[in-house]
């Protein structure tokens, strides 16, 4: 998928994350530069509110923001937080029983908090009409939680055999999914 410089982006709760703390380093400027951004409503940036309990209090500390309400309140004009609705969560459900194959790779099932980012960015796109919404994230698949390994949000299309016909299936694919990488980076001194 392409790197599309859109006005809507849809935030998975790791781009956040790496902001809040700095690590790895790698696309930070890129993410503070969309929240600047957002702050002065260049563009939008969505949230689900899954988010709240993603983000653990530890991450908020090199920011200095006590709470992740005092981080919404102080980015209240860059951040637009979206429930789940029961419409979300039931696609999220389908999509998570949906078994997933890439080659000779163990199936895998897609995680529950990544089905409801995928879902509530799909509902963003085709029910409230945001049509030209990006996903950004760095879910490659390459860790394991309590689900075990899960099917990564980049490279999504690539654990489809089987499910390419599935309705469901095809819309996730169509979303577009890429890093948080700006394409007209601003120089930061900082790092210079």
């Amino acid at each position: 998928m392409s790197n599309a410089d859109n006005t809507n982006l849809f935030w998975d709760s790791c781009v956040l994350i790496r902001w809040l703390t700095g690590s790895p380093k790698d696309h930070v400027n890129d993410i503070d530069q969309y929240i600047q951004e957002a702050k002065a409503k260049k563009r939008r940036i969505y949230i689900s509110t899954i988010l709240f309990a993603e983000v653990r209090s530890s991450f908020l500390k090199n920011k200095d923001f006590g709470t992740i309400f005092d981080l919404l309140n102080d980015f209240k004009s860059a951040f637009y937080p979206i429930n789940p609705t029961p419409d979300i969560m039931s696609r999220a459900g389908q999509l998570r029983d949906l078994s997933f194959t890439k080659g000779d790779a163990k199936p895998r099932v897609v995680g529950t908090a990544d089905a409801i980012h995928l879902m509530t960015c799909l509902h963003l796109r085709d029910e409230l009409g945001v049509s030209d919404i990006v996903l950004h994230t760095f879910d490659e698949g390459k860790g394991k939680n309590w689900e075990g390994k899960c099917v990564p949000i980049l490279g999504f299309e690539d654990w489809c055999e089987g499910n390419k016909d599935k309705e469901l299936v095809k819309r996730v694919i169509d979303l577009p999914r890429v890093k948080p990488s700006h394409l007209s980076p601003e120089l930061d001194l900082k790092d210079a």
